[in-house]
């Protein structure tokens, strides 16, 4: 069981300041770098857990508060997201994974821990998930270590969840959190329900009522893929050894063209596209990165051109759900093949806008502008690995898109067909709207990497039309 109450107080004001010094040096910190100096933080709500032995098995002492806390600021995407920071309070000297420090409260000291690395709180979020029924909470959460290298949430692998395949459960813990229907609960469950593997299995997930008629999502539980490699990883490793990543990449293709086909079954239909609204979207994107980035404005007329392209060939298509966010990190390739996830969308993007249906060829561009991350990132000795990667993965995508490789039954509700060419037209304009992105990114955080966007952004712009 659960309680949601107003966080003043709880466990103890001190907390606030506490958070305020440690939140900032997080990596999954919504306003990361210089940015967080100007950041305010004010604990708004605090989610607490049902301490009867009868639902919990935490070790007596130790007390597991999940803390939403209300960041605002020049700094904060959208002037304002609300953080999720669960902690675990012990003895002093009790201290354990994810130690913080130990702090003075009006009831005592205690030792304070990121509890996205503490087992008390993965075994609270499991068991006010309802997962693990008649199971121990030492055996659930045995053997369970977080994801290295994770950035916008927090990953913990534990091979002690159930699960259908019995090879254990993998729990993200939400670090930017909305009110409302959660695209990575929603999505991953209708697919799961729908019966495709391309994406781990569905579990469970943690949703708290924070407000009358309105509930957050705190956590969601997918089933692991074992032995699974990061596709980014993976194709880092193959261009650095300069070894074709063809045949993956078609594989990969054709597992997006399922995803879509799906979604087109297993979700609402969305909106008609309205062409003059869509590419007014793309420019207003693309006017904030020349403003952004001094190397764009040159290339700000062929910009425009291009777009004005795109408006006159568009018809009114179908908008549907996808992925929102897809790139080779969000894809993992393990013993049957690959497997989708994080369908959040863009954590810097507001929440309506990332969740909103959208043209599938997004996923498809997202993808393609990862394979030249890949490829330089791996040092792919020669240009031809990149080119290779994006013509197989492109190429089975059209293929497969074209005659759905799911079941019949999920090639209804098709959209209408783009012929060819304006497709290629859409797919262009959506790379060069991610490219453009990419260059005011590098252009702020890395300036030397900046060639890598800008010179998808000239191949888009001098291809023929």
């Amino acid at each position: 069981m659960t309680a949601v109450r107003p966080a003043a107080g709880v466990p103890d004001p001190s907390v606030g300041e506490l958070l305020a010094a440690w939140l900032p040096g997080r990596r999954w910190f919504p306003a990361g770098g210089a940015s967080a100096a100007g950041v305010q933080v004010e604990p708004w709500l605090a989610v607490t857990f049902d301490d009867d032995p009868a639902a919990s098995d935490a070790p007596a002492g130790t007390d597991v508060v999940v803390l939403l806390v209300r960041l605002s600021g020049a700094g904060v995407p959208g002037g304002e997201v609300v953080a999720q920071v669960p902690l675990v309070l012990t003895d002093p000297g009790a201290r354990g994974p994810g130690y913080i420090t130990d702090l003075r409260t009006a009831a005592g000291d205690v030792a304070v821990h990121d509890g996205g690395a503490h087992p008390a709180c993965w075994l609270a979020l499991l068991r006010a998930a309802g997962v693990g029924d008649g199971v121990a909470g030492a055996e659930l959460v045995a053997g369970g270590h977080v994801v290295a290298g994770e950035q916008s949430n927090t990953s913990v692998v534990l091979p002690g969840v159930p699960s259908p395949d019995g090879t254990g459960g993998m729990l993200k813990i939400l670090r930017t959190v909305t009110p409302g229907p959660h695209p990575d609960v929603v999505v991953p469950r209708a697919l799961t329900r729908a019966g495709w593997d391309g994406v781990p299995r569905f579990l469970g997930a943690l949703q708290v009522a924070t407000a009358p008629g309105s509930t957050t999502a705190l956590a969601v539980l997918s089933e692991l893929v074992p032995r699974a490699r990061d596709g980014f990883e993976l194709a880092c490793e193959h261009a650095g050894r300069g070894e074709s990543f063809a045949h993956l990449a078609a594989d990969l293709g054709r597992v997006v063209a399922e995803l879509h086909a799906v979604l087109r079954q297993a979700m609402p239909p969305g909106p008609l596209l309205d062409p003059a609204t869509f590419v007014g979207g793309l420019r207003d994107r693309a006017a904030l990165a020349v403003a952004e980035a001094p190397g764009l404005a040159a290339r700000a007329p062929a910009i425009d051109a291009l777009l004005d392209d795109l408006q006159g060939r568009l018809p009114r298509l179908r908008l549907q759900t996808v992925h929102g966010d897809l790139h080779l990190g969000q894809a993992l390739h393990g013993e049957t093949g690959w497997k989708l996830l994080d369908f959040e969308g863009e954590p810097q993007r507001p929440a309506a806008e990332r969740t909103a249906p959208d043209l599938p060829l997004r996923d498809v561009a997202g993808m393609v502008r990862s394979f030249a991350y890949a490829a330089a990132v791996g040092g792919a000795p020669d240009p031809w690995w990149e080119a290779e990667s994006v013509h197989a993965f492109l190429a089975r995508y059209r293929q497969a898109a074209d005659v759905p490789a799911a079941p019949s039954s999920l090639a209804a509700r098709r959209p209408p067909e783009l012929d060819p060419p304006t497709a290629d037209a859409v797919l262009a304009a959506l790379v060069l709207d991610k490219a453009l992105y990419e260059v005011v990114y590098e252009t702020r955080q890395r300036p030397t990497w900046v060639h890598i966007p800008l010179s998808a952004v000239d191949r888009v712009l001098s291809a023929p039309r």
